[in-house]
């Protein structure tokens, strides 16, 4: 199942690696280990308060958008390019930026083989890719299911549970190709 839907979601995250985006705000609890970039915590922060706490109430996440004047992405080529493949279904994005780095969030929905999988989706440019995937996997608890390397790119799979409610995490990266993005996502497992 966990393979199946990081296969599904790999066209979209694909894509959207190659753009140089914009940040978020939210705190999030207190750090257990301390990361050395304050742009490495903005990432944590970003996406533990938007794709973690908020997740998946999309409402809440949109209200955020609107209050912190973030920038809806609507370019229709830009849509296309970072889509999922298939067009989901009420998927929005944002750009905004916090210090001098920018982020990319989205979130939607897709159909895997017939089940709703919902997802929030970050991507940005850490300094450190490995201590700030490090950190959030320590923050969440989150327990190592898949990880893989194709095409020049690193895929790992993570289960946690928020709120008692099992979801999924994945980390994908472009280190192979000396590309310093990070794409983080929270899915719900298909059909849950």
């Amino acid at each position: 199942m966990k393979n199946r839907a990081l296969t599904a979601m790999k066209p979209y995250v694909g894509f959207a690696m190659l753009l140089a985006l914009a940040a978020c705000d939210k705190p999030s609890s207190p750090p257990k280990t301390p990361l050395a970039d304050t742009a490495d915590m903005d990432f944590v922060q970003a996406f533990v308060g938007s794709c973690v706490q908020t997740f998946p109430d999309f409402a809440r996440i949109e209200a955020a958008a609107r209050a912190m004047k973030w920038k809806r992405v609507t370019d229709p080529d830009m849509l296309k390019m970072i889509g999922p493949a298939d067009g989901g279904s009420g998927w929005k994005a944002w750009t905004f930026k916090t210090g001098k780095k920018g982020f990319l969030l989205s979130t939607g929905e897709r159909d895997v083989e017939g089940k709703a999988l919902k997802f929030c989706v970050l991507i940005a440019e850490p300094s450190d890719i490995e201590a700030t995937r490090n950190h959030i996997v320590k923050l969440l608890n989150a327990k190592r299911e898949y990880s893989s390397e194709e095409g020049g790119q690193r895929y790992a799979t993570y289960s946690f549970l928020q709120d008692d409610k099992p979801l999924i995490l994945n980390f994908i990266d472009a280190v192979p190709m000396s590309m310093k993005m990070l794409n983080v996502s929270t899915m719900t497992p298909p059909g849950s």
